[in-house]
This record gives structure tokens, C-alpha cells and sequence, in this order.
């Protein structure tokens, strides 16, 4: 079970997805209010109950834009993991909670003092832990799933392949005069940026080695005309000619080079056009 709780998780899965399973929520919490009938409800007449489930909606819809514009610039999504994931739904849940609350003394005067509002959030979280968990679990486990079918599948067409591809020179020259790289596509690996600067890994005779320039992703791309070579994550660009094989967990697809015992990370965005690139290797 620690195992479990610690497991890569995604940090979000797509503002779709998140806008319907959104609406799923308020549907349900709605539903729920309907037949419930609590803070007083039990004469309460149709609009009413419709407009508790549209105010569940616009505190989720609150939820979904400080996790997409605020919380997810402040965090390391690669380190996001299934605990994590139940920490944000149940504060989450309060959020929600709490506007009902408001709703609910805005509308109908109910008035609630700050220790029976903390009882509440409190008695919330013991009811909601068990079922938020098993839900992040299972997500987490048909996520898992998805990703590690398509990377075998993807590992299968790449051991089929014949590596006919032709070897192209290039070079990547830096912000910084007469400091250059001279590469070729048998010996590039990846590209990892690092701020102002990109680290640019190699494989020359059997041995990874890795330098330093002070130059943006953007231009590094620029300098490079192989439609093998493409950007995998906003950190880094992968020569999908050096892929062995390919990995996944339910964050997305992970790129295994030669030599190289770090995965390389294919982001959510990068995803579909990786895949085809990588059924089109010969």
C-alpha cells in the first residue's frame, strides 16, 4: 500500500477531462442536496437545490484554475505522486464544502458558528478520505494500464526496426562566440534545458558525455534539421534514432537511450506527435 500512495501521478490529465469529471462532481453533489435535503433544505424548492450544484461547479471551476495557473508553477509535476493527489481533492472537497456553506447563509439566513464550520470540514474529510483514495487509486491503476500498453507497443515496432536511417552532421553553436558543438545523429542523444543554458549528451565510443552551452531550447531546434530530433518536454529535446525501447507510469511515456540509465519524459503535449515519429523510424 506504501508503495501505492508514493506512485507517480499525474498532475493534471487535460483541461477536457478535468471540465467533464467537474461536472460529474456538481452532478452529484447536486443529487445528492436534492434528496438530502441539509442546511435546512427540506422546503427549498427546485432553483434553490440547482443553484447549490451551480455554486459546487464555480468553486471546482476555482479549484481547476489555481491548479492550472498558480499551484502548477510553484511545483515539479515529474515528482507529483498518488498522496499528493489526495491531499489536493480533499482540500479541494472543503473548498467546495465551504461554499455551500456561504450559499447556504447567503440564501437561506442558515447561520453556522466557526467551530461547528470546522466540525463540519472536519467530519467531511473522515467521510471523504476513504472514498477520494480508492477513486486516486483507481485512476491511477486504469492510467497505468493505458500508458504501459502503448509503450509496449511502441518497444515492439522499435525492435523491428532495421536502423537504415542516414547519418546527418550538425552543429549547435552557442550565444556565446566561437563556442560551438559538432554532433551528428548517430552520437546524439538529448538536449536538457537548464535555464539560460542547455546540456547537450552525446554517445562517443560506448560513453555518454554531456556539455554545456549557453543557449535556449528554441534556438538549439532551430540549428537542427532532422525530423527525428524533436522536442519530447519543455526540457528537453530527445534524437529519437538513439530510443531502445519505451516505459511508462501513469504520468505519460518515458524514453529509454542507449547508455542512458535516466528516462527521458514525453509530456502529454508531445505525446501523440513522439508516437508517430517513432512508428515512422525504419
Amino acid at each position: 500500500m506504501n508503495e501505492k500512495i508514493k506512485a507517480p501521478f499525474p498532475y493534471t490529465r487535460g483541461f477536457k477531462t478535468e471540465i467533464i469529471s467537474t461536472l460529474k462532481v456538481c452532478l452529484i453533489a447536486t443529487l445528492i442536496i436534492l434528496f438530502i435535503k441539509p442546511f435546512g433544505l427540506e422546503e427549498a424548492d427546485s432553483s434553490v437545490i440547482l443553484g447549490f450544484g451551480f455554486t459546487v461547479f464555480l468553486s471546482a471551476l476555482f479549484n481547476i484554475a489555481v491548479s492550472t495557473y498558480i499551484i502548477k508553477s510553484l511545483i515539479i509535476e515529474e515528482n507529483w505522486a498518488v498522496w499528493k493527489e489526495i491531499l489536493r481533492s480533499l482540500a479541494y472537497l472543503c473548498i467546495n464544502i465551504l461554499a455551500i456553506i456561504l450559499f447556504a447563509n447567503y440564501n437561506l439566513n442558515v447561520i453556522l458558528d466557526g467551530l461547528t464550520i470546522f466540525k463540519f470540514i472536519g467530519f467531511t474529510i473522515l467521510i471523504g478520505i476513504i472514498p477520494i483514495t480508492i477513486r486516486v487509486l483507481r485512476i491511477n491503476n486504469w492510467l497505468l494500464k493505458i500508458k504501459l500498453k502503448e509503450a509496449q507497443g511502441l518497444s515492439k515496432m522499435l525492435k523491428e526496426r532495421k536502423n537504415e536511417n542516414e547519418m546527418i552532421s550538425f552543429e549547435l553553436r552557442s550565444n556565446i562566440v566561437n563556442e560551438f558543438i559538432q554532433t551528428n545523429t548517430e552520437q546524439f542523444q538529448y538536449i536538457e534545458a537548464d535555464k539560460n543554458y542547455i546540456m547537450v549528451t552525446e554517445l562517443k565510443e560506448n560513453k555518454l558525455i554531456s556539455n554545456l552551452l549557453r543557449l535556449s531550447l528554441l534556438k538549439a531546434l532551430e540549428q537542427i534539421e532532422d525530423e527525428f530530433i524533436i522536442r519530447c518536454h519543455r526540457s528537453f529535446v530527445v534524437n529519437l534514432k538513439a530510443v531502445e525501447r519505451v516505459s511508462g507510469n501513469s504520468q505519460g511515456l518515458k524514453l529509454i537511450l542507449n547508455k542512458n540509465e535516466n528516462p527521458i519524459p514525453v509530456s502529454r503535449t508531445y505525446k501523440k506527435e513522439v508516437s508517430a515519429k517513432l512508428a515512422a523510424l525504419k
